[in-house]
């Protein structure tokens, strides 16, 4: 934990400290079920993301986004899904750094973790059967270990 970062304080008062892994200075990496979260400090923001899908899933792209549509709404704000320009299909949340508290911090984390853990599973079953190399399951590279 770097102690000029002010991630380092506020995970210790979300009571996340301990779940976290220091990816770099300024981010994390929190294990939410089947899922990922790296949440960091860029700029004066805080962001949480879930890094779920590598693509769009070929052929079934418009209920895919229907879906997605769906679960935004069924979420009522706390998290929301996005594709990234390199094409990751992620659930994020994100607000300003100044007055954050622990308390939210943790809100807006867990939201973002139990969402993912709870959609990636439906989201695959669903679109990606075909196509798990397109998933946060499948490794990033040849030696991957994870």
């Amino acid at each position: 934990m770097s102690e000029m970062s002010p991630l380092g304080p506020l995970l210790k008062a979300a009571n996340l400290a301990e779940r976290a892994v220091w990816v770099s200075e300024n981010l994390v990496r929190m294990q939410w079920g089947s899922a990922f979260v790296l949440v960091g400090v860029s700029g004066q923001a805080i962001v949480a993301i879930a890094p779920l899908f590598r693509t769009v899933p070929h052929g079934k792209e418009l209920a895919f986004f229907r879906k997605l549509l769906q679960h935004n709404a069924y979420m009522g704000g706390m998290a929301a899904f996005a594709i990234q320009p390199d094409g990751w299909i992620v659930l994020h949340s994100g607000r300003a750094l100044k007055g954050l508290d622990g308390v939210e911090l943790a809100t807006m984390v867990a939201g973002v973790g139990k969402f993912a853990d709870q959609f990636d599973d439906q989201l695959i079953a669903e679109f990606y059967m075909d196509q798990t190399d397109a998933t946060n399951q499948a490794p990033l590279g040849e030696d991957a270990t994870d």
